[in-house]
Formats: structure tokens, sequence, C-alpha cells
């Protein structure tokens, strides 16, 4: 199941990055063929960064595409190794635990204060909130990492 999530976030982050190159390409093409940029680009990029990046994290995670220094924990003895490996995850579970909170918390903010982008008055409150659906994903992913870890299995 975590990993069928894991895949939605990925098609919604690609969604969402295509359509920031489809943005970007009309507005380019608009202001210097017919002198008509189109009206908000820089908020409909900026806003579907927040879902692209923030979606496609678990699946990084899960498919080995994230960011990793294993330099020095490849080269420990393998109980060591175990051990830094179940603390970094422990500590990356807390974080995105406290993240995810942080997350639907924010968007609830954005909701009830009733903010919306500049110029076309998008409201932001969705987009908090799929911050906090983004960081509910890698923590389960997470979660299930450290589980595999400690029962040597791998994800």
């Amino acid at each position: 199941m975590i990993k069928k999530l894991s895949q939605w976030g990925l098609y919604g982050g690609c969604a969402a990055g295509i359509f920031m190159v489809f943005v970007t390409f009309i507005d380019v093409m608009g202001s210097k063929l017919f002198k008509s940029p189109l009206t908000a680009s820089y908020e409909l990029v900026a806003l579907s960064q927040v879902l692209a990046i923030g979606l496609i994290g678990a699946d990084a995670f899960l498919s080995g595409r994230h960011i990793a220094v294993d330099l020095f924990v490849n080269k420990m003895p393998k109980p060591l190794r175990k051990a830094v490996i179940l603390g970094v995850t422990a500590l990356s579970i807390f974080l995105f635990f406290i993240m995810t909170i942080e997350g639907f918390l924010y968007g609830e903010s954005l909701r009830q204060a009733r903010e919306t982008s500049g110029t076309v008055n998008i409201p932001l409150f969705p987009f908090g909130y799929s911050l906090g659906v983004s960081f509910l994903f890698l923590f389960l992913v997470l979660v299930k990492y450290f589980i595999a870890t400690l029962r040597n299995k791998e994800v």
C-alpha cells in the first residue's frame, strides 16, 4: 500500500512538473511573440513546484534516488552500520512526523486566514495540505524502512 501511495505521489509530482513546463512555454511564447505574457505565470510555477517537489519524495526514497552519504557508513562493521542506519532513520521518522503535523496545521491556518496568491487569488490552503500529505507519505516509507532494517530485510 505504501508503494502505491508513493506512486500516486510520483504521478502527481510529474503532472505538476509537466504543468510547470507548459506554463513556462505559454508565458515565454506569449511574451516574445505576442507581447502578452501569461498572467500569474510566476505564481502558477511556484505553486506547482510545491506539489512537484513534495509529492515525489516518498517514491524517490523507495527507488533509491534520494540523496544519501554512504561513503563512511559502508566501511563500518555490520552491527555499527545497522545501528547508525536505525538511528538516522529514527531521527528522520521523528522529523517527518513533526513536519506532517506542521504541514496540516499550516494548511489549516491558510484556510482559516483565507490566504490567496497575490495576482489571481488562488487559495493557498490546498498547497499547505499537500505538504502535509507529502510528508505523511515519506513518514510511512521511513517507518517501513525502519521495520525492514530491524528485520534485516531489503525494502
